[in-house]
């Protein structure tokens, strides 16, 4: 008998046979979930020992993006609530990748890269390009585009 590697989840156990996913085989929503498990999981692997998270990413990039973005603003294109972007700043600015320029308070301090921030993100980008080929493989070229747009569809996001 084979013996299992205790650090891996076992399968679900169906004496009948293979599970049966019946509606949820093409509902866009589950296989949405689905999705978003693979990608965090993925994620975890090409951001491995840096401390990024998603969030973490996200609101480096936005930052890059949009020199003296306020926090507020920041929070609401993360669809986050300002409490929980504090922890996310902080992380940043702990690592100087960014900085907070005048503002009349905390919340609305214009945020800014530092030269530490650009050089970190350079190589952020490049692990989140192998993070998204690693998700797109077996999708060509594309089939990756389509679902890029379909996906933004979903969300309801605007490209520039």
């Amino acid at each position: 008998m084979a013996r299992r590697n205790p650090r891996q989840p076992r399968g679900p156990e169906n004496p009948q046979g293979p599970i049966a996913y019946g509606a949820l085989q093409h509902a866009i929503g589950y296989l949405i979930h689905l999705a978003e498990l693979a990608s965090m999981q993925e994620f975890s692997r090409a951001f491995a020992g840096t401390g990024v998270t998603p969030a973490r990413f996200t609101a480096l990039e936005l930052i890059a993006c949009n020199p003296g973005i306020r926090p507020s603003t920041l929070a609401s294109a993360m669809a986050v609530e300002r409490s929980n972007l504090v922890a996310i700043i902080r992380f940043l600015m702990a690592h100087g990748w960014i900085a907070a320029g005048a503002g009349s308070n905390r919340r609305e301090k214009a945020l800014a890269l530092t030269a530490a921030g650009e050089a970190a993100l350079t190589g952020l980008r490049l692990r989140l390009r192998a993070h998204d080929a690693a998700l797109a493989t077996g999708c060509s070229p594309q089939e990756r585009q389509r679902l890029a747009r379909l996906l933004a569809r979903i969300v309801g996001a605007r490209r520039g």
